[in-house]
């Protein structure tokens, strides 16, 4: 039986070795060996227990010596498979298999002590039922995205998320993977005559008593929960938004909340539903961090939407928001069309293609732009315009492994084309289960030839294509990762700068920076609030002094800016605007916004008074309202009224801008005013929208469209029309 135990165990370490993700020693590969030895080691113990002569003790220890052989396996697969957490990992091995081996001897002694339970059978069913029962449980009444599990230890997150969320529940799940161990192993001894049923049942009160508290201890997580936590709640027609009312303001919510409204509608209205038609309720949790996301729901930074809970709700990063906000909601949107139960369909692939499609308009390119840049650049090969490439992506293997932002452009725009070909009841119809030919009447392979024909008949591609593509297509999947989910020293004490920077704490702020720089000195996201946070304690001199020392080719646009910021405060106006233009000059095509305010930054690089406001700590409001005091130039305007649209006071900042023409910058090209003018334009309307001028908005909306057209810019002109029709 020893022999056979360590085979099977071989067996399954050989099996891993040339599957990705699974042939490093992480929690997936500890989840899967804890899964087979769970039947492993508890087959064999029932059938050492049967003969009455093996102790428990003894069976135990030789059942958990077996599992060297799996991670013996594990460990030589370093050689090909690169792993930088060994000891996270050897971690996750004691947790996962080594709890696992302890409750399934448990079991088989019990069992084998109950006669004449048929133990075999019985061993597997429980092993079986608890391994889908669990997760149904955890994932199905629950807004959380992790799951502890008695056979295969668990699952701690979404699958996207690069860094696990390692919580104190795990650690209490497994206690109470021992504890029921225990009770297990008091039933067999007092089926042989040789414990006390008294002891059973007092396990079993323990059990109850931490069950009874798997809220509050961690194993679970509840919506009341989660709302106790944020503490604030802001209520619209269609929507219950909770944030967290320490850290941001109810102004800011109350503005979020009139976009979500918004996109409400206009997915609603894309999917060709009547008024009463979309949800009736959805809850959105606004998250201050991904700390705290984190800790409540295990999902650390992805955006997600629980469509099989009972209400429709999204979770979102607040300085997120904006981004993934019309992308969750599409996702509620899809529930009354998924399979029954799940409401979501079966394909991640219709899933995720489902919500970039419905997407409200942006700035950004568009999927179209980004699959047709893709399939004829040379940057990536990722992206072949073929049915069967296309069918692989359907599949939840195929999609998952992939690139991810490969994965959601193509199915993001072969959706889009569905929907804008055959309309909106076919797509209804076909996503749960995918059945292209019995809804649409072609086969898989007629449709994407459709699709390809369309995108090579498209006479337009936004030159920001190509820089989306460039960066985010060729960034690969956990997959294909080398050392998947190891957080290198200096971004963990960047993380921890971060917490100590929320907090107050400048002394841990300054601690932590100082240990990210001197683990990888060229660190520019730790330079970059390094050279922030001394900006807003007046240091501009230590600013220039810090970045001097990096590379023009290693400095972001952000460290561009707080150079140029430092260098005004210093005194030495030109070199800031060679730095202003440089940071400019890095922001993607489509950041209008950013881009404006740079050229708007070098009206003011004469102005210490007015930048040293900008880099200042306080807040966006107190900073318009010192802006007050200093000279009324048409640029220190312009930087009030854009600091009372931060602030969300918006029938000030609209009152601001009506009250100034825009500032004429000197130094600025014929493109560079035409670029300020076209956005002077969108703010203005912006402004004057939120503060409940909608009719004068929406013509200003649609007026600067048109221009933004005439420019060539086709996807900012499509978000501002629909900013005209909300």
């Amino acid at each position: 039986m020893s022999r056979r135990v360590w085979g099977t165990y071989g067996l399954l370490g050989f099996a891993l070795w040339p599957v990705p993700l699974l042939n490093v020693l992480q929690v997936e590969s500890a989840a899967v060996v804890a899964f087979a030895a769970y039947f492993v080691a508890g087959t064999a113990a029932v059938v050492q227990f049967r003969d009455g002569k093996a102790s428990f003790g003894r069976v135990l220890g030789r059942q958990e010596a077996a599992l060297v052989v799996p991670l013996f396996l594990l460990l030589v697969a370093q050689l090909w498979a690169p792993n930088c957490t060994v000891g996270q990992g050897l971690l996750f091995y004691l947790l996962f298999p080594g709890g696992t081996v302890v409750v399934a001897v448990a079991v088989a002694y019990a069992l084998t002590g109950l006669r004449p339970v048929p133990t075999m059978s019985t061993l597997v069913g429980l092993g079986l039922v608890v391994s889908v029962a669990g997760p149904l449980y955890d994932l199905g009444f629950h807004p959380q995205f992790y799951t502890y599990n008695h056979v295969f230890g668990g699952v701690l997150g979404p699958i996207y998320d690069e860094q696990l969320a390692v919580r104190s529940g795990l650690f209490v799940f497994r206690g109470l993977t021992l504890l029921w161990a225990l009770g297990a192993a008091c039933l067999g001894r007092w089926g042989r005559g040789r414990g006390d049923g008294r002891l059973v049942l007092g396990v079993l009160a323990a059990i109850a008593v931490v069950y009874a508290g798997a809220v509050p201890l961690g194993i679970n997580t509840s919506e009341g929960k989660i709302q106790r936590r944020l503490g604030g709640h802001v209520q619209t027609a269609h929507f219950d938004l909770y944030y967290d009312s320490t850290r941001h303001s109810r102004r800011a919510v109350e503005a979020l909340a009139a976009d979500h409204e918004a996109y409400y509608v206009q997915i609603r209205d894309r999917l060709g539903l009547s008024a009463g038609e979309g949800p009736d309720r959805i809850q959105s949790y606004l998250y201050p961090n991904p700390d705290v996301k984190a800790q409540l729901t295990g999902a650390r930074t992805t955006s997600v939407s629980p469509v099989w809970l009972g209400a429709p709700q999204v979770h979102l990063l607040h300085s997120r928001a904006d981004a993934s906000l019309g992308h969750e909601l599409a996702h509620a949107f899809s529930r009354p069309y998924g399979l029954p139960g799940l409401r979501a369909s079966w394909s991640p692939g219709l899933v995720e293609g489902w919500a970039v499609a419905l997407e409200p308009p942006s700035p950004h390119p568009s999927s179209h732009d980004l699959v047709q840049m893709a399939s004829t650049t040379d940057t990536t090969g990722a992206l072949p315009l073929t049915a069967e490439a296309l069918a692989n992506r359907l599949t939840p293997w195929g999609f998952w492994t992939g690139r991810g932002a490969v994965s959601y452009a193509a199915m993001g725009s072969f959706v889009q084309y569905l929907l804008d070909r055959y309309g909106p009841e076919r797509l209804r119809q076909v996503y749960a289960w995918g059945n292209f030919e019995a809804v649409y009447g072609r086969s898989l392979d007629r449709l994407v030839e459709g699709w390809r024909r369309f995108l090579e008949g498209r006479p337009f591609v936004a030159r920001a294509a190509h820089e989306v593509v460039t960066r985010q297509f060729t960034r690969p999947s956990l997959f294909e990762t080398d050392c998947p989910h190891y957080v290198p020293p200096h971004r963990r004490h960047l993380q921890a700068a971060r917490q100590a920077r929320r907090a107050g704490d400048t002394s841990r702020v300054r601690q932590h920076l100082d240990q990210s720089l001197e683990a990888a000195p060229r660190y520019g996201a730790a330079h970059a609030l390094r050279a922030r946070h001394r900006l807003e304690q007046g240091r501009a001199a230590a600013v220039v002094s810090q970045l001097d020392t990096l590379r023009t080719t290693r400095r972001s646009a952000l460290l561009q800016r707080v150079l140029a910021d430092a260098l005004v405060l210093e005194g030495r106006t030109a070199a800031a605007r060679r730095h202003y233009r440089r940071a400019r000059a890095l922001l993607p095509r489509y950041a209008h916004d950013g881009r404006t305010r740079l050229l708007l930054r070098l009206l003011v690089a004469d102005r210490p008074a007015v930048v040293r406001i900008l880099v200042g700590p306080r807040a966006a409001a107190a900073q318009a309202q010192e802006l007050a005091s200093v000279a009324a130039a048409p640029a220190t305007r312009a930087w009030q009224a854009l600091r009372w649209i931060d602030a969300h006071r918006y029938a000030r900042a609209d009152s601001a801008w009506r009250q100034m023409d825009r500032p004429d910058g000197a130094t600025w090209s014929t493109s560079e005013r035409s670029a300020v003018a076209l956005q002077w334009r969108a703010w203005r309307a912006e402004a004057a929208h939120r503060a409940g001028r909608v009719a004068a908005a929406r013509a200003q909306f649609q007026a600067v469209a048109a221009a933004v057209q005439r420019h060539g810019a086709q996807a900012w002109a499509r978000a501002l029309r629909a900013w005209a029709k909300r």
